[in-house]
């Protein structure tokens, strides 16, 4: 093999490790996703719980939230994280009663965004089309001022 055929090797070799690398996040449903798969589109992480009012008034925004077009390309893509850590047959129940529409993580990603656990609930995290996080909101919100949020 000449010098530019191992170096081309050697190149691919990194780039498929860097990739494997990335950890996946499990999805309820039994799905899984990198955010590296997301790039592009504008990603809202929220954090709920069922014994939450609040949780519970502003999921049917995020079920909204999760329909609208942001920008030529781009998408809001809405993931829900359950504050207690459910899982199984006791979530997908929970999923069912609050008639979540958009996929729940079953990992917390707060690690790879360096968040910090929610004191107040409901918890929303917005991440631009870059991979980084733009905004942290505490407290309900609404689908037109998470959009805002995006849009801004």
């Amino acid at each position: 093999m000449s010098r530019l055929g191992v170096f081309a090797f050697l190149l691919a070799s990194l780039s498929l490790g860097a990739c494997s690398s990335e950890p996946s996040y499990r999805l309820a449903g039994g799905d899984a996703i990198r955010f590296s798969e997301l790039r592009g589109d504008w990603v809202v992480l929220n954090y709920w719980a069922e014994w939450c009012a609040p949780c519970r008034k502003e999921i049917p925004e995020l079920n909204e939230l999760q329909e609208h077009p942001v920008e030529p390309g781009a998408a809001v893509r809405v993931f829900g994280i359950n504050y207690d850590g459910l899982q199984g047959a006791d979530l997908d129940a929970v999923i069912q009663r609050m008639v979540i529409e958009f996929p729940v993580l079953l990992d917390d990603p707060r690690q790879r965004f360096g968040i910090a656990r929610a004191e107040v609930l409901p918890m929303t995290v917005i991440i631009d089309p870059d991979g980084n996080v733009k905004k942290v909101l505490s407290g309900p919100q609404t689908s037109q001022s998470l959009l805002a949020s995006v849009e801004s």
